[in-house]
């Protein structure tokens, strides 16, 4: 039998579903009034991961011995989507869509809201690529720093 879940976790769960389907109401009440509002249809898909993102993290297991970080760096992709993975991908998609609709309510045109959205993914792309050079380096034995 499974520990009970604390009241926090219960109130971090019931806080995302709530915040989910009430932006999944008003984004389909904007999109009544006008169908092709591009930030109405991606605050859909915001408040679905809203919801999704507060199911999985309620699931989370409450062990650190799952040393699965969501990063998958140093894990063998055939691992599968573990709740820690698969709670980060939704982070990633939460922080995408967010920015996406925070941007574009702030009148910002489409093109700045991808570039908005992108942005915290490229950050990641970019820190696993130097996280990989700077392991390959160590393996090596080379040194960190650069040299004169």
């Amino acid at each position: 039998m499974s520990a009970p879940r604390s009241r926090s976790a219960l109130v971090l769960l019931l806080t995302a579903v709530v915040a989910g389907c009430a932006i999944v109401v008003f984004a389909v009440l904007a999109l009544l009034r006008d169908p092709s509002d591009d930030a109405a249809w991606v605050a859909v898909v915001l408040g679905g991961l809203f919801v999704a993102w507060g199911i999985t993290f309620d699931r989370l297991p409450d062990d650190d011995d799952d040393d699965d970080d969501g990063d998958g760096d140093h894990h063998s992709h055939d691992q599968g989507w573990t709740p820690r993975r698969l709670n980060a991908a939704l982070s990633t998609g939460l922080t995408m869509t967010g920015a996406y609709v925070v941007i574009r309510a702030l009148g910002r045109p489409v093109d700045t809201a991808l570039v908005g959205a992108l942005a915290w993914p490229a950050w990641r792309l970019v820190n696993r690529i130097l996280d990989g050079v700077i392991r390959r380096r160590g393996a090596r034995g080379e040194a960190d720093g650069a040299t004169d």
